[in-house]
């Protein structure tokens, strides 16, 4: 057996699986409203999709999982001036702090 055919085995052993980018569409069919697949760039969509599944599967309401989904995508992403979603660059005014160690 060949190295890939060794490697898709074992991802299959333990449910390890690639999905093509229109079987993520078909999951996420039913969550996705025309509205937020028209607004949202497809990784937020994804994000908002993965969380909105999550928020259900953990007994929310529709209405409870949107706004854990929506809270999701913000948390990476904001609308910018020209009204589009950009994901969110690093927090460039966080101060890190070097730790120093004093001897003795």
């Amino acid at each position: 057996m060949s190295d890939i055919n060794l490697k898709q085995t074992e991802d299959q052993d333990i449910g390890i699986r690639e999905e093509s980018p229109e079987s993520i569409k078909n999951n996420n069919a039913g969550v996705l409203t025309e509205e937020i697949k028209g607004e949202l760039p497809q990784e937020a969509q994804q994000i908002f999709a993965a969380a909105f599944k999550a928020a259900q599967s953990d007994g929310m309401s529709e209405e409870g999982a949107r706004q854990v989904a929506w809270n999701s995508v913000k948390n990476q992403y904001e609308k910018g001036s020209d009204r589009k979603w950009h994901a969110k660059g690093e927090v460039t005014a966080q101060h890190h702090k070097a730790v120093t160690s004093g001897g003795n």
